[in-house]
């Protein structure tokens, strides 16, 4: 019984190291997007917030510049 708790830990200790290195991840493509979006005209500024208003709102703001043919 004791080692179904162990193992029960360090797989409930594993999701957790899991999603934060996950949110991480998620910091640094939204900081990457937004740097990219800066530099965009404005028409491309206007197509994602266009999308963003949309049944698109839920994508990505990556996915919404590829979408509008924004430059990297």
């Amino acid at each position: 019984m004791k080692s179904l708790f162990k193992w029960i830990a360090i797989v409930f200790i594993g999701l957790i190291v899991l999603g934060i290195i996950a949110t991480i991840q998620e910091k640094s493509d939204d900081k990457e997007a937004l740097e990219r979006l800066n530099k965009q005209t404005q028409s491309i500024k206007n197509c994602v917030e266009t999308l963003g208003n949309g049944v698109y709102k839920d994508q990505s703001l990556s996915w919404k510049l590829d979408n509008c043919n924004a430059s990297k």
